[in-house]
């Protein structure tokens, strides 16, 4: 009886063993498909994002790398490579240091000319499962490529180990004969090692007994890879000698009751022998049920057996799949509006850039007309009306610009306390005498990098925003601290980089926002005020300015408890402060220097050639870069500087320069623009003090083409023309 009842469990569990191989091989591929969907979804999402394509279509290779640091950490992967339509590297992230760029370049290239989009990557010992994602020109046709997007995840040891958890048996990733990540002990996975180079347990898709040391297993082993290449495959043992140890427990309780009776005995081991397979039998069908999609098939964990810990183990799996999914989701939800919000700064920053030039226009000849327009002349006032018009058209569009990051910034270190101290009396009053204000700086606050003139804009813009959340007064602290955050600490502020920085807060006792309304207080023109009573751009250009000097912010608010904007900016060098004081304004400074303007806007090209006339100098006109270099070419006369566009049909104003500082090094150029993407972006050579912002006065311009010829310094100038205004 001893004999038969063993032979029958054994070969019971032998069964159920080789049912839990299948169901356990079957659950991971499930696994793995969703896995699958997720990574190309994910991978489909970033390919499409502007500033993806935007990166891509520069093609530099350490911008590109710059800025694929904020796009990897969005997809939430191990490996993250942009590629050039050749398969060569020019961007890698990888969360490990043990997959170097050099095999990212190799595997790449192999998987480029084996045409497949699903491969496998394999490096010292690390496996990752990548996806290439052709990245185009345009999300509405694929016919111009501008190089390829890989995502990919590690198959890991924790991997192993959460799906060795869930099949309550061994698992082994190996790439060929050679074992990637594995639940088995080191000396373990030498010894099947070694059977796998024999050509023992690679039978695909059967169940096999295999010997590893002393303990014999049941295995099965599915392939991962498809096509060409080193197979991949994946191998799940199961202890057949664990799995059976219970029989010699059961064996003595058999004997035991063989000699009351052998009927007691025959019920005895069939009650046993349902007490084991019921809860498999749950098991299994809970298993079945998730894989058909029900995640809410009840199951019972209690007891202590390895049944138990296996039912508690899918259990917990499936509470992680479905954590997973739910993250997922928030992951779209914030792909989509970092798409929404660079397609709004696209628009913004265009309708800006091209507004530029006509607010230059309008601007230029009203100066031109107040300085031959005697004052008390009727005409005058209306000159100045265009002027005040101008200049408010002037704000706002700056402030697009702010917002869609493209103004023009000149960034220097600066001294955060003594900023907002020289604001202190504006602030005061601009806020009125029913809320109070107060100021706390912190004394050992390190120096920041930042347009002075840019972080003043936003600390009043806070400043406004916070009055107008008390229309029945209240309280307004402005404070400055040192602070450091930590990888947990910004993990919770996404996008925040772990690092140290110098903070400004600025908190109000006012009404406070609810969670629907700080979702899109950053948007442009978005605005709880009534109507006529703000433009819905002063939090936008905020977001704006803060992102483009390299800093964060961050806003904790709730209903009636007030509302706290903290700024996060990157440190600078103390030694390197600058005074940002204002200069006295200064009379033009004139010349009588020969410069050519490269302009192809031809009432800005007039605008800029009258201004220097007026002060004295010498003009000659090109209307692009090509004709810029005809006229260098065939002119006799000494040209000591050109004033170019940056932007311009036939040859830009790059280019040009490129072409110059070969033909005539000597030959002094500066740019305008009003549009910080096109300034300096396609020349690592041209530095922001070479490069005139658009719209400017007369001042400002002269001012610039001094310090370009070798004169004055033309912030006196610009610093000049701040305080008339």
């Amino acid at each position: 009886m001893l004999l038969v009842v063993r032979y029958r469990v054994e070969k019971q569990e032998r069964e159920a063993i080789r049912e839990d191989l299948h169901n356990s091989v079957r659950n991971y591929e499930s696994f793995e498909r969703l896995r699958e969907a997720t990574l190309t979804h994910t991978a489909v999402l970033v390919a499409d994002m502007p500033n993806l394509r935007a990166l891509m279509t520069k093609q530099q290779k350490a911008t590109i790398q710059d800025g694929s640091q904020d796009i990897w950490q969005l997809t939430g992967s191990d490996l993250f490579v942009l590629a050039g339509i050749r398969g060569d590297v020019l961007a890698f992230q990888s969360s490990n240091a043990d997959f170097p760029l050099d095999a990212a370049q190799v595997s790449l290239r192999t998987s480029l000319e084996r045409g497949n989009v699903w491969d496998w990557w394999f490096h010292s010992g690390r496996l990752y499962q990548i996806w290439v994602q052709p990245v185009y020109f345009d999300e509405q046709s694929n016919e111009t490529l501008l190089g390829f997007l890989v995502i990919g995840q590690e198959v890991s040891k924790s991997q192993a180990r959460n799906f060795s958890n869930v099949a309550s048996s061994e698992a082994v990733f190996r790439y060929g004969n050679e074992i990637a990540a594995s639940t088995l002990s080191a000396e373990a996975n030498g010894l099947l090692e070694q059977q796998f180079r024999e050509g023992k347990g690679n039978r695909l898709g059967t169940e096999q007994e295999i010997q590893i040391g002393s303990e014999r297993y049941l295995g099965t082993t599915v392939r991962l890879s498809y096509g060409a290449g080193t197979p991949v495959s994946l191998s799940v043992l199961k202890s057949f000698d664990r799995a059976t140890t219970f029989l010699e427990q059961l064996n003595r309780v058999l004997l035991t009751l063989g000699f009351l009776s052998v009927l007691a005995g025959t019920v005895l081991a069939f009650l046993l022998s349902k007490t084991i397979t019921k809860p498999l039998a749950q098991l299994v069908t809970g298993l079945h049920a998730f894989e058909k999609g029900d995640s809410s098939f009840p199951l019972d964990a209690s007891g202590g057996d390895e049944v138990a810990e296996v039912t508690a183990a899918f259990d917990r799996m499936r509470a992680n799949l479905q954590k997973t999914e739910n993250e997922q989701k928030q992951l779209e939800q914030r792909l989509r509006q970092a798409h929404k919000m660079e397609a709004v700064g696209r628009l913004a920053g265009g309708v800006a850039h091209d507004f530029n030039n006509l607010l230059m226009i309008v601007r230029g000849h009203c100066e031109l007309l107040s300085d031959r327009i005697p004052a008390g002349e009727p005409s005058r006032n209306n000159i100045e009306q265009i002027q005040k018009a101008a200049d408010r058209a002037v704000s706002m569009t700056r402030q697009l610009l702010a917002f869609s990051r493209m103004q023009v910034l000149e960034p220097r270190v600066i001294d955060l306390n003594a900023v907002i101290a020289d604001m202190g009396k504006m602030l005061a009053r601009l806020i009125g005498e029913d809320i109070e204000y107060a100021f706390t700086p912190d004394p050992k606050l390190v120096s920041v990098k930042a347009d002075p003139g840019q972080i003043g804009q936003v600390i009043m813009n806070l400043v406004v925003n916070s009055r107008d959340a008390m229309p029945k007064g209240g309280s307004i602290t402005v404070r400055t601290r040192n602070t450091v955050l930590d990888r947990d600490e910004a993990r919770k502020r996404d996008p925040m980089q772990p690092g140290e920085y110098g903070l400004l807060s600025v908190t109000d006792t006012g009404r406070g926002m609810d969670e629907e309304t700080k979702a899109h207080i950053f948007e442009p023109f978005f605005t709880t005020k009534e109507v006529g009573k703000g433009t819905g751009l002063g939090l936008a250009t905020v977001y704006g300015i803060v992102k483009q000097s390299g800093g964060f912010i961050w806003v904790e608010s709730a209903p009636g408890k007030g509302t706290t904007f903290e700024i996060y900016l990157p440190h600078g060098n103390a030694a390197q402060i600058e005074n940002t004081k204002e200069i006295k304004p200064a009379a033009i400074p004139r010349g009588k220097e020969t410069i050519l303007v490269v302009e192809d806007e031809a009432a800005v090209r007039e605008l800029a050639s009258e201004f220097l006339k007026s002060a004295g100098y010498s003009v000659l006109e090109a209307k692009n870069g090509a004709e810029a270099l005809e006229t260098i070419t065939s002119n006799a006369s000494t040209i000591h500087l050109v004033l170019a566009d940056m932007i311009m049909p036939r040859m830009g104003g790059a280019e040009m320069a490129e072409r110059l500082k070969k033909e005539r090094p000597e030959l002094k150029v500066l740019f305008m623009s009003g549009y910080s993407e096109h300034a300096g972006v396609q020349s690592s050579q041209i530095s922001p003090q070479a490069i005139l912002a658009k719209p400017f006065s007369i001042a400002t311009m002269i001012g610039k083409v001094r310090e370009a010829l070798g004169g004055l310094p033309a912030s006196q100038a610009s610093e000049a023309e701040r305080v008339q205004r």
